[in-house]
């Protein structure tokens, strides 16, 4: 569910800032459009993320109790952790649904533009108590400070700046002595310093302001919160101090820690893209997880399902080579009988003889026993044991014809009429066998079909959810230049485009209904 409240709070945060009665709006119907299909996506991601969470707790054939506990509580904890992330995507939406409302009334009047102004207002004063926060991130500090200034400012340019810093996480560039660096276009220069690399040292600070500030709070009374609720995150601390609640050393621990996130200029924008990197990171473990112990699970029903296919084919390989050897054996007696192409005949004894080095690789015994049958024949088989045990290669032609030719019809028929016999008795046992395997793998293939079947779900879960978070950041960041390009379309007044971020929500969507692309 979203928080209507807090979603207007952050609304009114951002939306306040860059109105002005004087500077008309830029049509941004379409960013609107884009920036909500853009957040219903990412939230499927999320959901689908949080049901993967609560699917992989409850598989009792896969986890220990311990671990569906541990899981279980993961999963709680992943519910609370991404509240903040939901109520950010809450935010973009309530931000531009507002703005564009803006936009709307300032088309038609000033009046009505003030008139949407000032049915927020009111509210503004209690953004002093926003917190963009998940179980250890807390960016309080640099976005209630920027908010101050919003409320303060009367300069219009000076609120789209900041307006720059709290949604994009991009700060203006200023030389040596404090002045705005703008470009060949007369548009200032921002720089984005807040980096994936800042999210570790982000949660490390926000953990050491958590673990101190959660006992003190806790223990404050009702009056004491209330007094609290309007002040900036400095201004709280120190009247914690006063109230002897934090001491020296808590008190600067919690200030440099404080000091540390907002150095990094954060925006929105650029937090949401680290709770969807852990998303991302959530998924693949879990699924990775859950995929491990399902094959550990069905490795009986996997691995015997695999060694009959296996020693099945072999057994069909043996068959087909043995078929195609009693084929091409009587091709041969039926040229030479009827005076066929000498050349021809001599061209398939040589692949003869590759039939039979192939059905001596598939089986070792059947080559002892007719290399045993050919040297008992004695003169009347002739050179057919050495035609039997010659090692053909590319290079060796004229050896192995050599050969051929030294073996006379009734040679080369003898030694057939010995090794055929072998041939068929070995064609019998293998149809048996043949027979066994595939009745065996017709009982077992049901169960075998379940488990791939469960093992691509899984496995495809995992990519799409995946797939789905590397576009959403990658929408995130087509959002944040198209936001940069509506800074540019206020001060210019020029038309705002925001095909790359219609793009990117046209991939999102491609990733969860594939069925509909």
């Amino acid at each position: 569910m979203r928080n209507p409240s807090r979603s207007r709070l952050i609304a009114i945060l951002l939306i306040v800032p860059l109105w002005c009665s004087a500077c008309e709006v830029p049509d941004i119907s379409e960013f609107t459009k884009q920036s909500a299909e853009m957040t219903r996506g990412i939230r499927t991601g999320v959901k689908d993320t949080g049901t993967l969470l609560n699917n992989a707790a409850e598989r009792d054939d896969l986890y220990s109790a311990a671990t569906r506990t541990d899981l279980r509580k993961s999963s709680k904890a992943f519910q609370e952790s991404v509240k903040p992330t939901l109520a950010a995507l809450d935010a973009l939406d309530a931000y531009l649904e507002s703005l564009n409302a803006l936009a709307q009334a300032n088309k038609k009047s000033g009046q009505n533009a003030a008139a949407v102004v000032n049915s927020v207002t009111g509210l503004v004063t209690t953004v002093a108590g926003l917190t963009f926060a998940s179980t250890v991130v807390n960016v309080a500090t640099g976005l209630i400070t920027l908010a101050e200034q919003f409320r303060t400012t009367r300069d219009f340019r000076k609120r789209v700046t900041l307006a720059a810093e709290i949604v994009e996480g991009v700060h203006p560039v200023r030389d040596e002595k404090g002045k705005l660096v703008k470009d060949e276009t007369g548009q200032v220069v921002y720089q984005r310093k807040c980096t994936g690399e800042a999210a570790d040292q982000i949660t490390v600070a926000s953990a050491t302001v958590k673990a101190l500030m959660d006992p003190v709070m806790s223990g404050l009374t009702d009056e004491q919160r209330k007094a609290l609720a309007s002040l900036s995150p400095q201004k709280r601390r120190e009247q914690l101090r006063d109230w002897n609640k934090l001491t020296a050393d808590q008190f600067g621990t919690v200030t440099n820690a404080e000091r540390t996130i907002t150095s990094f200029g954060c925006g929105v924008i650029d937090f949401i893209e680290f709770n969807i990197a852990d998303l991302k990171a959530i998924n693949l473990i879990v699924s990775q997880s859950m995929l491990s112990n399902l094959r550990d699970k069905n490795r009986t029903v996997l691995g015997f399902y695999d060694s009959i296919v296996a020693t099945d084919r072999k057994i069909q390989n043996e068959l087909e080579t043995i078929l195609n050897y009693r084929m091409l054996a009587s091709l041969i007696r039926e040229a030479e009988a009827t005076n066929g192409s000498l050349n021809a005949i001599r061209d398939s004894k040589i692949k003869l003889k590759e039939h039979l080095d192939n059905l001596f690789i598939l089986d070792s015994q059947l080559r002892l026993d007719i290399r045993k049958t050919l040297e008992d024949c004695g003169p009347s088989c002739g050179e057919m044991k050495r035609y039997v045990d010659f090692v053909l290669c590319p290079t060796c032609e004229t050896e192995i014809l050599a050969i051929i030719d030294a073996i006379s019809k009734g040679q080369f028929d003898t030694s057939n009429g010995k090794i055929e016999p072998l041939l068929e008795t070995r064609l019998s046992v293998l149809s048996d066998e043949n027979a066994k395997y595939q009745e065996e793998l017709k009982r077992i293939t049901p169960a075998h079909t379940a488990v791939i079947a469960e093992l691509k779900s899984v496995s495809d879960k995992r990519e799409q959810i995946d797939a789905l978070m590397n576009s959403s950041l990658s929408a995130l960041d087509a959002w944040r230049t198209s936001h940069s390009n509506l800074r540019v379309a206020i001060n210019s007044k020029k038309q705002l485009t925001v095909s790359s971020l219609t793009s990117k929500v046209k991939e999102i969507w491609g990733i969860i209904n594939p069925e509909k692309q």
